[in-house]
């Protein structure tokens, strides 16, 4: 079962999959994307807090030094002079006098103890405040003047042993820097070289190093101290930390309502996946009933195949059966139609003669239904080659009304048969025998009222329309009329109501020409036979042709005839009959007999021969064998008693005319006069005649 579903279930977990990795893809770039925006973000608050502090502490030198500059030159300008003027030096007066003591900013002057000489009281605030003064350059002192804490500016004054015994301080109170230090951004402050704090709000020691804080320094030009400016990182750092939070508030969120839709998807799929699954499982189901089925129609199908197959054979039995008492069943009627002939020209006596004619209609009735089944077998057997012509409606209705008037009026119907001028494009033979049987069938199956027979016009096709008010025809058996001795009206067979073929016939001719037929009926009112054919264009009417000369015509001059018979009972016969007619007989029963009369006799002048005969040779054969010794072709007829379509064929193709048995002596007059009427040299008995024959053989 898991492997059946496999194949179904592999593009179910595909779209979950594809699902789990977009979400995952999906999450990992949002949470990655904002990081490094976070990133960034931290990164570049923490460039932009250096690059301000970094803008203060250069705001702050400058500023530093523009008050600081002025001091410094005036420190500067009294060392000069003093270091010039010892004796100014050395008089106190003198010197507070110069350092303008009673003015706001004095300039003071200490000794190397620290005590002050001139100027304003200073107290030094560091003990080693001299040292860095002890250099050639100024140097910079934290000093209290006045209790205010400010920034001094030293130049030292060299004594007589070059040692500095004297300094000259430039105090800058803390105020006046105030308004540097408190603008700068952070906690700013002036320091000294060293790192330690001068003046100002920042830590005491410069340490750019701790990690918390953030530091930038610039010098204090000509000077020896820089401004420094520190801000802490947690300060710089709390809007960043706003951020994140409310980056971190929206992207939780996101992932929520993305996790959310997934969940949704992943149900959704969960549900499809199942219904697929249910699915394939419904369509194993069904396969496996169809598998079922199949088997079970493949079980059926083999026994309908062997059904069919055992219909086959039996219809192939039936017919080998028909052809062979069809053709058994010829012989002696053939017989009897010769001696009945012969028999009923030598009767005088009317009783007798009456005798005779009631024997002649016997024999007609046995006729008519070995006629009837050689039509079939000869329809069946293809051979029938149809010639389409312009055919005058008119004509062949004329015919019809001729034939069936007699039968119609024996018992009292009125038979109407409406003239058409149409002309269609059909066989003139067959169409009419079409037309005559179903007429027939009308006149035999109509108990009283009548048989109406027209014609309709459709577009390009004319419907030819038999009407009876018969007993009609029940629904369910309008299809199986047309099969083969079906005669719904006659259950005792009564053989003069026909022989159930008629309409069979119809069938096998109309599927022949490509014509339609159809049939509508209404039980107790009557029935309509419809032949549908296509129109053609009229055409001015032949001339009548002479009528076949029967027994009333001139019969043919006397002629020399071989007759080849191995039934000794038609073989005399027709040696009785052609003799009758003032022929010269020799009788043969097989094809070497006939060979070696021809030989001892000389060559016949028409050769008429059985299809089958005892030894090697057929009738045919006979007929090419003799020819072959004469050098010429000699008239043949072939008289034959099988209706097998294989035979039919075989003596179709044959340069002989074709005679069915029974045939009657009219016919076998006929023949021999055609056969005189035929140029020798011009293929006597070709196959065009001995085809036109083989199609009206069973008329």
């Amino acid at each position: 079962m898991l492997r059946s579903l496999a194949p179904a279930l592999i593009p179910l977990l595909a779209p979950r999959t594809a699902l789990l990795a977009i979400v995952v893809t999906v999450c990992a770039l949002g949470a990655g994307s904002w990081g490094a925006v976070t990133l960034l973000d931290h990164r570049d608050t923490l460039a932009r807090a250096g690059a301000e502090t970094g803008r203060a502490a250069a705001a702050v030198a400058g500023q530093a030094l523009g008050v600081l500059e002025p001091r410094a030159a005036r420190v500067d300008a009294l060392a000069q002079r003093l270091a010039e003027h010892p004796d100014e030096a050395a008089d106190g007066a003198a010197v507070a006098a110069v350092a303008g003591a009673d003015t706001a900013g004095a300039l003071a002057v200490v000794d190397a103890a620290g005590r002050s000489l001139a100027g304003p009281p200073v107290a030094i605030t560091a003990g080693d405040a001299y040292r860095p003064a002890r250099g050639a350059g100024p140097a910079v002192l934290t000093v209290e003047v006045g209790g205010v804490a400010s920034l001094a500016l030293a130049r030292r004054i060299a004594g007589p042993d070059g040692e500095p015994d004297r300094f000259v301080l430039g105090p800058v109170p803390r105020p006046d820097l105030a308004a540097v230090l408190d603008a700068a951004r952070g906690d700013a402050a002036l320091y000294h070289p060293d790192g330690r704090r001068l003046i100002g709000d920042g830590p005491e020691r410069w340490a750019p190093d701790d990690g918390a804080r953030l530091w930038s320094r610039r010098p204090v030009d000509g000077l020896p101290l820089f401004a420094g400016v520190s801000v802490a990182r947690a300060a710089v750092l709390a809007p960043w930390w706003s951020r994140l939070e409310r980056g971190a508030a929206v992207v939780s969120l996101s992932l929520a309502a993305l996790l959310g839709v997934a969940a949704v998807g992943w149900r959704s799929l969960h549900r499809e996946e199942t219904a697929m699954r249910a699915l394939a499982e419904a369509n194993t189901r069904l396969e496996r009933r169809v598998e079922e089925r199949t088997a079970d129609l493949s079980a059926l199908n083999r026994k309908l195949i062997a059904a069919l197959a055992d219909k086959e054979r039996a219809n192939q039995a039936k017919a080998r059966f028909l052809s062979a008492a069809n053709h058994d069943l010829r012989q002696p009627f053939q017989a009897l139609r010769l001696f009945h002939h012969l028999l009923s020209e030598r009767l005088a006596d009317p009783r007798d003669r009456a005798i005779a004619d009631k024997m002649g209609t016997a024999l007609d009735s046995g006729e008519a239904l070995l006629h009837a089944l050689l039509e079939v077998a000869t329809l069946d057997a293809g051979v029938v080659k149809p010639t389409i012509d312009a055919v005058s409606m008119d004509d062949v209705l004329k015919g019809v009304a001729a034939e069936f008037a007699p039968a119609a009026a024996a018992k009292g119907l009125e038979l109407r048969v409406l003239p058409c001028a149409a002309t269609v494009r059909s066989d003139p033979v067959l169409l009419a025998r079409m037309l005559r049987d179903l007429v027939g069938n009308a006149v035999a199956y109509t108990a009283g009222g009548g048989v109406l027979v027209g014609c309709r016009r459709r577009g390009q096709w004319l419907r030819v329309e038999v009407w009876d008010t018969g007993a009609g025809i029940p629904p369910e058996h309008l299809d199986s009329i047309f099969e083969d001795f079906v005669q719904l009206a006659n259950p005792e067979r009564d053989r003069t109501r026909g022989l159930g073929l008629g309409l069979a016939k119809v069938r096998r001719k109309a599927a022949l020409l490509g014509h339609t037929v159809d049939v509508r009926s209404r039980p107790g009112r009557g029935s309509v036979f419809s032949i549908t054919v296509p129109m053609a264009a009229p055409e001015p009417a032949a001339a009548p042709s002479a009528a076949r000369g029967g027994t009333g015509e001139p019969r043919p001059a006397a002629r020399r005839i071989l007759v080849v018979e191995d039934d000794p009972v038609q073989r005399a016969g027709m040696q009785l009959l052609l003799e009758s007619w003032g022929h010269r007989v020799t009788a043969a029963a097989d094809g070497g007999a006939a060979l070696a009369a021809v030989r001892a006799g000389g060559i016949p002048d028409a050769i008429v021969t059985d299809f089958r005969l005892p030894g090697d040779l057929t009738g045919v054969q006979v007929v090419t064998r003799i020819a072959a010794l004469a050098d010429r072709p000699v008239p043949g007829i072939i008289l034959t008693g099988d209706t097998a379509p294989e035979r039919i064929r075989e003596a179709v193709a044959t340069g002989c005319r074709l005679l069915h048995k029974p045939f009657s002596p009219d016919r076998l007059h006929d023949a021999l006069q055609a056969l005189a009427a035929t140029d020798p040299g011009g293929g006597t008995g070709g196959a065009t005649a001995a085809r036109r024959t083989a199609q009206h053989a069973a008329a």
